[in-house]
């Protein structure tokens, strides 16, 4: 018996997946790879518990400060204590032995203490234009130092 376009039978001897079958294989495939995916997630997140919250902590942290800096009046706008700076061949950098007493502030965040400091620099060409550096530094408890450093300019606006 042949298929014809009137009949919705198939002949004896042919076979073939319905649409029915074809979804449900698909969704039993779709729930497998999900499961996969949500294995690799947990297996990630195990490793590194806290990386990504403090880095994003860091930052939010940083950024904070720059708000705060952008709101300080032109000629009252400082650095931070000297003394938590070093010179080196890469530029200036925070001086983490020195952070605890010479930050600009410090804030703890679920057990783990963040310090900015905050560098103004006058441009040498452009009296009117200073550019700020902050940098939040944390110690993840047994590691080594970590910094997320954010960086923008102002303008003197004359007013």
């Amino acid at each position: 018996m042949r298929w014809s376009p009137g009949s919705s039978r198939l002949g004896i001897g042919e076979s073939g997946f319905s649409i029915l079958e074809v979804f449900v294989a698909l969704l039993i495939l779709s729930f497998g790879a999900l499961g996969l995916a949500m294995v690799q997630l947990t297996a990630v997140k195990a490793k590194v518990p806290f990386s990504s919250s403090n880095i994003r902590t860091a930052t939010d942290l940083a950024q904070e400060a720059i708000d705060h800096l952008l709101q300080v009046p032109w000629t009252e706008l400082r650095s931070s204590h000297p003394d938590g700076f070093r010179s080196g061949a890469e530029g200036v950098s925070p001086e983490y032995s020195r952070l605890a007493a010479s930050a600009g502030d410090s804030v703890t965040v679920q057990g783990t203490t963040f310090y900015r400091v905050w560098q103004v620099m006058p441009d040498p060409e452009m009296p009117t234009l200073k550019t700020i550096t902050v940098w939040c530094c944390w110690r993840p408890e047994g590691s080594s130092w970590r910094q997320a450093s954010l960086v923008t300019q102002r303008a003197d606006a004359g007013y």
